[in-house]
């Protein structure tokens, strides 16, 4: 497990040595509910064990590790990485078109000029 927690700005930092803290600070701020799934510790019946939050976290689900900020989540970085590479794997490829200008771009860039099709960068050029 790489336990990451998450910033104002959005991006992901690496725990590190504080993956205690943060590990501690997930059982606080989360809980299970009268039905058994995870949610807030204000509406939680009970709080989550240590085992409950690493298990949650290796299964690339976020856990809050503060109550007061829309950013305070911490994540498993592995899981995260897993979860990603299995979405390219199932996407479907990019549709590649050759325009009259001569180049090949996906197609939902193309642009209708009036020699043709072309690129972004040729229209623009074009269009001087």
């Amino acid at each position: 497990m790489k336990i990451q927690y998450q910033v104002s700005n959005g991006a992901w930092i690496d725990c590190n040595e504080r993956t205690d803290k943060f590990l501690t600070m997930c059982e606080t701020f989360n809980g299970i509910d009268t039905d058994g799934k995870i949610c807030p510790a204000f509406r939680a019946a009970r709080p989550l064990t240590r085992d409950e939050v690493v298990a949650a976290l290796s299964t690339g689900r976020k856990l809050r590790n503060d109550a007061s900020d829309w950013y305070s989540n911490c994540r498993d970085g592995e899981a995260c990485e897993r979860k990603m590479a299995e979405r390219r794997a199932t996407a479907p490829p990019i549709k590649m078109v050759l325009c009259s200008c001569g180049h090949t771009i996906p197609s939902g860039s193309v642009m209708s000029a009036s020699l043709g099709s072309s690129c972004p960068d040729c229209y623009d050029r074009l269009s001087m």
